[in-house]
């Protein structure tokens, strides 16, 4: 990560009003799989950033609460949240090359920004990001010109089509779980414009979650999905699990169309998915069911039968994808 000094003593001592926060994530992670003295969780920066809404939407400064959430993710040294791990790693290489602040970075449909001002937050300042008209993204426009100087707009709505930058233009784009609620119609020019604003040589990072993921956290019920849509929505309703983003916005796929399309659309392909379920040795940043992540490490790593089940797991849980654009 991008040091920004000595802030540790004083993130700790900034962050005394989220004990609560503190305490809920300390019971999802074993007493043994806590290293060092302070680990920062995902709970842990939500709050922060809800803070720091609350000062942009209340008109005040948000100097304060931007140098708090400032100190809270630099105080880890170097272990994101584990769901941001990959997407650091990336943004991280590309700024070991050209440096932090000309890494430009765009977050495909960025809903509450919480990514990119995780990566702001960082140290790297050159974010960008769109979402649908409904979205309050646009809002977040304000603290890059009040509180990091940058006058021109960065963050967009627009109708779900073209995005509004030129060829060529980003070193990172990035769409974590929003393929899913990708409409049909303009799912092909979703990946066409992500090739399209992304430079030579730059990389593309997909999660998707789809349908053989047994259970679906938009619905908050199991294998359900499964169903023919139409069967499923009508199964939904009576269930009381039925919501406006399932009945209209929520389009679960199976997980080979995600890697057929971004096969027709890029030129280098990565499926990481497995490593996500591997390479994990620090569960101090993973805001999860821990024991359960850890049953699935043991079982994926076992020599005789771990291959195997790499083979069927990367098909149940998330997709994790990496592209790269020909240089």
């Amino acid at each position: 990560m991008v040091p920004h000094g000595g802030r540790l003593t004083k993130a700790k001592n900034a962050y005394c009003g989220i004990t609560r926060a503190r305490e809920q994530s300390a019971l999802l992670i074993p007493q043994e799989s806590r290293l060092g003295d302070y680990v920062v969780s995902w709970l842990e920066v939500s709050v922060a950033i809800r803070e720091l809404a609350q000062a942009r939407d209340e008109g005040g400064s948000m100097a304060a609460a931007w140098d708090s959430l400032v100190d809270l993710v630099n105080a880890d040294d170097g272990r994101p949240p584990f769901h941001l791990r990959t997407i650091t790693e990336i943004v991280e290489e590309v700024g070991r090359a050209q440096g932090p602040t000309s890494v430009r970075i765009l977050d495909h449909r960025c809903g509450g920004c919480s990514t990119l001002l995780y990566l702001c937050a960082m140290g790297y300042t050159g974010i960008h990001g769109i979402d649908l008209h409904s979205s309050n993204a646009i809002r977040w426009n304000r603290l890059l010109s009040e509180v990091l100087d940058v006058q021109e707009p960065r963050l967009f709505s627009y109708d779900g089509g073209q995005l509004p930058f030129e060829d060529n233009s980003f070193d990172v784009v990035f769409s974590q779980q929003v393929l899913e609620h990708v409409r049909p119609d303009v799912v092909d020019t979703y990946y066409a414009e992500e090739y399209r604003v992304l430079k030579p040589g730059g990389v593309v990072f997909h999660q998707v979650p789809h349908r053989l993921v047994p259970y679906d956290s938009h619905t908050r019920t199991w294998f359900l999905h499964l169903l023919p849509y139409r069967a499923w929505r009508w199964v939904l309703r009576p269930l009381g699990r039925s919501s406006e983003t399932s009945e209209t916005a929520l389009f679960l796929r199976w997980p080979w169309i995600h890697r057929r399309k971004i096969s027709e659309h890029f030129d280098h392909n990565v499926d990481v998915t497995v490593d996500r379920l591997v390479n994990i040795d620090d569960y101090s940043t993973y805001d999860g069911p821990v024991r359960l992540r850890q049953a699935i490490t043991r079982v994926v790593g076992t020599p005789l039968i771990g291959p195997l089940a790499r083979l069927a797991l990367k098909n149940l849980v998330m997709l994790d994808t990496v592209s790269r654009k020909r240089a």
